[in-house]
């Protein structure tokens, strides 16, 4: 069963989606720890990263096609590019969004769309 959403658990940027491949046959997280803080006018980029286990504990291959905003905005000036948050923020703020991914792979099995919350600091 895959999880609708992750709940931030740890701080900014710090949420991982969890959940089962198709089947049950892969466990697979994915999340933007690098999206906690940034600099209004400072170059920001945080890209995701994903685990994706086999049932025996094996590292398996995992892939996306697309990501999007579905709740919220980005800070002024980021965008979501094959993935990652880049771009230069204009405005101090913390920014609360909801991203799903979608066309998620983990070990050769389809994931349903994950949805994460992220949330982005700018000082």
């Amino acid at each position: 069963m895959v999880a609708a959403a992750c709940m931030a658990t740890g701080g900014l940027g710090a949420c991982a989606h969890t959940g089962a491949g198709g089947g049950g046959t892969a466990g697979f997280s994915i999340a933007y720890p690098d999206a906690a803080a940034g600099r209004a006018g400072k170059k920001f980029y945080a890209k995701t990263e994903g685990q994706c286990h086999y049932d025996n504990g094996r590292d398996a291959r995992w892939a996306i096609t697309g990501a999007r905003v579905t709740t919220g905005e980005l800070p002024p000036g980021l965008a979501i590019e094959d993935g990652a948050i880049t771009g230069t923020p204009k405005t101090a703020g913390t920014y609360r969004v909801k991203i799903t991914f979608s066309g998620v792979t983990c070990a050769g099995k389809e994931i349903a769309d994950p949805t994460i919350d992220v949330a982005i600091e700018i000082r």
